[in-house]
């Protein structure tokens, strides 16, 4: 196995994810809790992908500012460090009140009420370790504390963390999309992992290309601002009259425009949480009671 590595500042962060984006690319972040250093890791079979990922991203970097500069490399990673690399980093964590998220090899003593997932770390987004995740596992938890729904519909699954927590939280049925296959493919082998599989239908497909899906009482969008705007109608279409909708993936910067576009289909922020570079909004269609 081949991994791809870019390294950059956090202020250059937001702009190298939007380009790994584009390019399609499937990368896990990591932050550096001690340093002003971000890292983004994509894994390939062979060394001639790898290599080409790297070239394309430096072709783009290029017209990029000086300021914006990313250390890019291509190493060979063996089996061992794959599994200890992940070992060494990852730890069980509290992520909302009752959600604590888990990987495979850490026990967690759970308390009453927890909803405990476990997620291994894998090769996309949605471990519970970006915020985005994070902050779509807070308002999940919120909304079913204060008033329960009985079905969700996760519009780009990803890993599936949020179909599940969905489900352990007290959903009966998730309808889950998302335009990968791989990751459809690893959001079924998670959710079949923390028993809830059944509970859980995920298709692969692009918004544009869903039809007649049908509303629901809480709707998650953790994806990246141009398709809130693109999609916008897909979306704001599968919230139900008084229903919830998270809308996660835009940044600081794109959050005020998001939000108007949104309140101008209706729909209401509830509440909403930042940390400098993501922002995350939980709205609600028309009016309905407070959460």
């Amino acid at each position: 196995m081949f991994v791809l590595r870019i390294e950059c500042t956090r202020g250059t962060a937001v702009a190298v994810e939007v380009a790994l984006d584009a390019l399609g690319a499937v990368v896990t972040r990591w932050d550096e809790a001690d340093d002003d250093l971000v890292r983004f890791e994509e894994y390939f079979c062979d060394s001639t992908a790898a290599s080409a990922r790297a070239a394309r991203m430096e072709a783009i970097l290029e017209q990029w500012s000086s300021d914006a500069r990313c250390a890019i490399g291509v190493s060979e990673l063996l089996d061992r460090d794959w599994q200890e690399a992940w070992k060494a980093t990852i730890h069980a964590a509290r992520v909302s009140e009752r959600v604590v998220v888990k990987p495979s090899w850490e026990a967690w003593e759970a308390q009453p009420g927890d909803c405990v997932i476990e997620i291994d770390p894998g090769m996309s987004f949605g471990t519970g370790l970006h915020f985005t995740t994070q902050s779509c596992l807070r308002f999940i938890d919120r909304v079913m504390q204060a008033e329960p729904v009985d079905r969700f519909c996760d519009l780009g699954c990803g890993s599936g963390i949020l179909s599940i927590a969905a489900v352990k939280l007290g959903v009966s049925a998730v309808t889950a999309f998302d335009i990968e296959v791989d990751a459809v493919r690893i959001a079924d082998e998670n959710c079949a992992r923390n028993g809830v599989g059944a509970a859980v239908t995920a298709t692969a497909t692009a918004l544009a290309d869903i039809a007649q899906l049908g509303t629901f009482p809480l709707v998650a969008a953790n994806i990246l601002a141009h398709v809130l705007r693109e999609e916008i109608g897909t979306i704001t279409a599968a919230v139900a009259p008084g229903g919830y909708l998270m809308l996660a993936g835009t940044t600081e910067s794109d959050f005020p425009e998001i939000r108007s576009l949104y309140e101008a289909r209706g729909f209401r922020l509830v509440t909403d949480e930042g940390d400098g570079e993501w922002h995350s909004g939980l709205y609600r269609k028309n009016e309905g009671g407070p959460v």
